[in-house]
């Protein structure tokens, strides 16, 4: 074997045990949860508001689309 083809081993390091990767975890979600912008409560109202218009919206469209492909179907029966 030549120079250029040899492996050079790096030794393995051993896995931390399951409590420190654990503390590791919740760690990160805490330093993560403190850059999430939460709403304050006029933005969740307005947030909410707009999600329940658009679900409204939408309840009514497939209500109304329901009931023309009923007439239609209903129709060619």
């Amino acid at each position: 074997m030549t120079s250029s083809t040899k492996e050079t081993k790096k030794p393995v390091k051993p896995a931390p045990k399951v409590p420190k990767r654990r503390g590791n975890y919740f760690k990160g979600v805490l330093a993560e949860l403190k850059k999430v912008h939460w709403p304050n409560r006029k933005e969740l109202f307005v947030y909410t508001s707009v999600v329940l218009g658009i679900v409204a919206f939408s309840a009514v469209a497939i209500w109304i689309a329901d009931l023309v492909i009923s007439g239609v179907l209903g129709a060619l029966i």
